[in-house]
């Protein structure tokens, strides 16, 4: 097994100013655990990660999309300075490129190693969106003793639109490369990424990170992602918040995979539940980042979340499994 490594990060972008928050019968200056991670550098063959807010009791895991990186989070950090967080780049992105090949099992099998080596009390909860949430749920399949709870967007199987448009990966890795290098504004104006949000850092990285490669491994394990798969996600009794960008993903798919993993929990997994974001996209932490956020404050602390998500209520009776 590789080992997790990780990497200091500036503070100046996500210090917050000094507020005190309430941790368990004390209080705590939030100033006093926003303090960037001293790199470790004893084994180059791990992932990266950056590690923020190292003092902060509760540690939080945040999973990005393929082809992305950490920095696709640098919008929403600034909004959980209040948690210790652990924000990796999946194998073979960015300055994980060296681990590989990628896959949801070698990705959730690094990810609960990171968790062990470097989470508070060798536990994390955890944050996915897209190929992020599929690693999610890998690792609460592989590895439950490292999760506590997760925050999930835009991860369930695949209708089939998206195996139609994803049939030939080749061909769709070609369309993706020349949307990515047409002008900002029409990149913009297909993806619905907020122009307010826009992080030329990351830009550059997704480029780099487009490979036929990564991109074939990516849409193999998600187009085989099955509902049986849920099944055993949810066997292992956790709580997860499903959440769906209205706009562009499966918002059908999600109501029942909420229905899924409520009915088959017993104590924890009988609280997840299944929302939609009407206006949000597929990378929506890049659309409404504090909105995002506070959802992921929601579900660490079990409240309940803002207006913005309506929940997705069980339409039918459940078709039974296979």
């Amino acid at each position: 097994m590789r080992r997790a490594t990780s990497s200091a990060t500036p503070s100046g972008s996500w210090r917050i100013k000094d507020d005190t928050l309430p941790i368990g019968a004390r209080t705590m200056s939030a100033s006093s655990w926003t303090t960037a991670s001293v790199a470790d550098t004893s084994n180059n063959q791990g992932l990266f990660f950056s590690s923020l807010n190292p003092l902060a009791p509760i540690t939080v895991v945040m999973l990005h999309v393929l082809l992305s990186s950490h920095l696709e989070w640098a919008h929403c950090w600034p909004q959980l300075s209040e948690y210790h967080l652990l924000i990796p780049d999946l194998p073979q992105h960015s300055r994980s490129r060296h681990v590989g090949p990628f896959s949801f099992a070698l990705a959730a099998d690094l990810v609960a190693e990171m968790i062990r080596e470097h989470a508070h009390d060798g536990r994390a909860h955890l944050v996915g969106l897209s190929t992020g949430g599929y690693v999610a749920m890998e690792l609460i399949r592989r590895h439950p003793d490292v999760v506590l709870s997760a925050f999930v967007s835009n991860a369930v199987p695949v209708n089939d639109l998206w195996k139609s448009l994803n049939s030939q990966p080749k061909l769709a890795h070609i369309g993706l490369a020349v949307l990515l290098h047409s002008p900002k504004s029409l990149l913009f104006k297909a993806t619905g990424w907020a122009p307010e949000f826009q992080n030329d850092e990351l830009l550059k990285e997704i480029k780099r990170n487009n490979t036929s490669r990564l991109y074939e491994a990516g849409a193999r394990d998600t187009g085989s992602w099955s509902r049986d798969d849920m099944a055993e996600v949810a066997k292992r009794d956790k709580r997860i918040i499903l959440v769906v960008g209205g706009k562009q993903d499966n918002v059908e798919g999600t109501r029942e995979m909420g229905q899924l993993l409520q009915s088959m929990g017993s104590t924890d997994g009988k609280q997840s539940r299944a929302f939609v974001v009407r206006d949000a996209i597929h990378a929506w932490n890049l659309q409404f980042p504090q909105l995002f956020a506070r959802g992921i404050r929601a579900c660490i602390e079990n409240t309940p979340l803002p207006q913005a998500f309506e929940p997705l209520e069980p339409l039918k009776p459940l078709e039974p499994l296979e």
